[in-house]
């Protein structure tokens, strides 16, 4: 609830703001409330859409949805460029210099805007791979890789025909395990259809495909449906469960999700708890948590390596740089006293279908054990 009021307030005050500067610059003979009252119900369109699919179960084409997604990126950049040029009208007032018209100004607002949110949605599309070399402080079986992945976000923006190519992508490299860390689905467990679950039963790995469910996971379903849709396409799912890879000889503790960043956990497992499963604590030991809250899990029961995702990277210019200063880690790889933690910025995206400033992601690592170090 907090975040549907912050985008509401958002929406309210942004809104009102461009549209008083729209009609400054093209609609002068139309009434301004008018004018402020349409702009208002466009620029919401994003959250109406939201609470109709969510609290009233209403269905709404995919094309509409992601076109409001559109408008919500298109506001807010408008917003960004309008304030920014404001500025420097300011300035030039101050100076007693002339400035720009109204007309011409925002016309060149507008194209800004519209290259910015087409640059955006391109670069979301361009999944990049990241990898990393890790050596574990135990020994291993046998060296092996991981593809890891996570926030596909199905919904409007990730159709069958995208997640077949980020699919493809990944089985590309060869990986012995595949891992998908949380957030599969947006907001409505109907846009997780027959042709997705097609595509994720081609990911392609010898020692299996495991994933662990996300907060949105959780806004679409309860945790027993979602598991029971990823059987389908051969995918194990773990719950705060604990699982044994024979043939490598590590372990995978998969954590049910916090329900939101600030969440307390009370709702699933202590790691403790989990740790306390494992039979021999000598095996290296890989943490699937959706929501990264820092390394005092992994330190506590001595892990070698969590992955994470959620945090997008912040997905947009300057959200991302807010993102940045706020997490412990929001993106990339920390390495302390022999524990790897890896957050990544996923596949898919939360609103605004663009990334500015950051990149879809699917990560690559090759693991080393301490015996076999090349």
């Amino acid at each position: 609830m907090g975040i549907v009021l912050l985008i509401l307030l958002q929406n309210i005050v942004f809104g009102s703001y461009i549209a008083f500067r729209l009609y400054q610059a093209f609609f002068k003979k139309y009434n301004i409330w008018l004018v402020i009252i349409i702009f208002l119900i466009l620029s919401s369109t994003f959250l109406i859409a939201r609470i109709l699919v969510r609290t009233f179960g209403i269905h709404i084409p995919h094309s509409i949805v992601f076109a409001t997604h559109l408008i919500l990126a298109f506001t807010n950049y408008l917003f960004m460029y309008l304030v920014a040029t404001d500025i420097i009208r300011l300035i030039f007032k101050l100076l007693h210099t002339p400035f720009l018209s109204h007309t011409l100004q925002l016309s060149i607002v507008i194209i800004l805007t519209l290259i910015t949110t087409i640059y955006g949605y391109i670069n979301s599309h361009d999944t990049k791979v990241t990898e990393y070399n890790i050596t574990l402080k135990k020994d291993l079986k046998e060296n092996f890789k991981i593809a890891a992945f996570s926030d596909l976000h199905i919904g409007a923006d990730m159709s069958p025909k995208r997640l077949g190519k980020e699919v493809s992508k990944v089985n590309e490299m060869q990986p012995d395990i595949i891992f998908i860390v949380g957030d599969i689905v947006d907001n409505n467990i109907k846009d997780l259809t027959e042709a997705h679950l097609d595509e994720l039963k081609k990911l392609n790995a010898p020692l299996g495909v495991y994933a662990v469910i996300g907060n949105h996971d959780y806004y679409s379903a309860d945790a027993g449906t979602i598991k029971n849709l990823l059987d389908k396409a051969d995918i194990n799912t773990l719950i705060d469960n604990v699982t044994y890879i024979e043939e490598k000889g590590f372990y995978i503790i998969g954590r049910d999700s916090l329900r939101h960043t600030n969440d307390n956990g009370s709702k699933r497992e202590n790691i403790q708890t989990l740790y306390d499963k494992i039979e021999d604590k000598s095996k290296p030991l890989i943490i699937l948590d959706h929501v990264p809250k820092g390394l005092e899990d992994g330190q506590k029961i001595n892990a070698d390596i969590q992955i994470s995702g959620h945090t997008h990277d912040g997905q947009t210019f300057p959200l991302n740089l807010i993102v940045r200063k706020m997490s412990y880690l929001s993106h990339g790889m920390l390495l302390d006293n022999g524990f790897y933690y890896i957050v990544s910025s996923g596949i898919g995206l939360w609103g605004p279908p663009v990334r500015i400033g950051t990149n879809a992601e699917i990560i690559f690592i090759n693991v080393y054990g301490r015996n076999t170090n090349p």
